[in-house]
């Protein structure tokens, strides 16, 4: 019996030797270097300083979280439009781009011909919930061709009597100028 619990005892020691020197290799092994220096993983968030103020009222801060909640909780911009609007002259437009029924907000279309939005082609009035243009009348004509636009679809709300942006999103559309 002495003989076994020597020889696993031995067996045992050698074992836990290899594991250590395993680990201690594994451990000091650097990656190869490849030029490039290891990025820091490391990630220590500081305090901000400017432009932060102290929370006079505690209430406020719950009052502000309730308000975003709510404000979460409604429901998102409903689109009413097809993809393609076709013309002749490169003017005058058949097309469907209008407010949508699922929204509760009256809003405005306005269609650039760039991605930079600095080329206005149109700008509409208000639209009701369930309005929507079947016809366009462009500022100027779009070459032959098909041009793709950008569509802004702005809601408006009233608020404290005067109009103001309750919420934006943008949206392409082709416009086919065809002979």
């Amino acid at each position: 019996m002495k003989a076994w619990t020597k020889r696993g005892a031995l067996l045992l020691l050698a074992l836990v030797m290899t594991l250590a020197a395993g680990c201690a290799k594994q451990e000091t092994t650097e990656p190869e270097d490849t030029g490039e220096s290891a990025p820091d993983r490391s990630l220590v968030i500081g305090y901000a300083e400017n432009g932060v103020t102290v929370v006079q009222d505690p209430d406020q801060l719950s009052k502000e979280v309730a308000k975003m909640l709510e404000e979460a909780a409604q429901p998102g911009i409903g689109l009413s439009y097809r993809n393609d609007a076709f013309s002749t002259d490169g003017i005058n437009f058949s097309c469907y781009v209008g407010n949508s029924t699922s929204n509760q907000y009256d809003a405005f279309i306005q269609i650039f011909a760039d991605e930079a939005l600095q080329d206005e082609v149109f700008l509409s009035q208000l639209l009701r919930p369930g309005q929507a243009f079947e016809t366009l009348t462009l500022n100027h004509a779009l070459p032959l061709g098909v041009t793709t636009c950008v569509v802004a679809f702005t809601q408006v709300e009233l608020v404290d009597g005067e109009q103001s942006v309750h919420a934006q999103t943008f949206f392409t559309m082709d416009f086919h100028v065809v002979e």
